[in-house]
Parts: C-alpha cells; sequence; structure tokens
C-alpha cells in the first residue's frame, strides 16, 4: 500500500470556502483510493511584500528586474566632448 500526500497552495484577493474545497477533494478521489484524513485548511493573510516572497520562494516565479534609464553626462564632461569635437 501507498500512501500520497499533496499538498495545494491557493491564493486568492477573496475568501474561499475551505470546506467546500476539502468536499471537492473527497469527491475527486472517492473511488480511487481509500481517504483516510483530508487536514482542514489553514489560512494565513499576506500583505503585498508577503505574496511576492511566496510567489518568488514557492512558485518560483520572480518579477524581471527593473531596467533604470541611463544617466546623462555630467556637464563637464559634455562641456570637454564639444570642445574637442570643435578644435
Amino acid at each position: 500500500m501507498q500512501k500520497y500526500t499533496f499538498v495545494v497552495d491557493v491564493v486568492s484577493d477573496s475568501a474561499i470556502d475551505a470546506n467546500a474545497v476539502r468536499a471537492s477533494l473527497l469527491e475527486t478521489v472517492d473511488g480511487i483510493g481509500t481517504i483516510a484524513a483530508v487536514h482542514p485548511a489553514k489560512v494565513d493573510s499576506l500583505k503585498e511584500q508577503g505574496f511576492k516572497v511566496w510567489r518568488a520562494r514557492v512558485a518560483g516565479v520572480k518579477e524581471p528586474p527593473k531596467v533604470k534609464a541611463p544617466k546623462a553626462p555630467k556637464a563637464a564632461k559634455v562641456e570637454a566632448e564639444v570642445a574637442a569635437a570643435t578644435a
């Protein structure tokens, strides 16, 4: 006999009925094998930063780095280049 354990993380802006999800899991697995336990849901509230950290660590999804605009050259350097070009 083999035991399988599945961990599912669901992130949503709205509330989810955890009992409905558990019932649908039980219904889906019914007939495939014997279910010993479906544990109650653990709910964590995530703020925006917490979601980004979870997404990067658990889901492996990272935002691409922001590209900074190139810095404008300093006025003294520009004047020296203009003077050299006109000479």
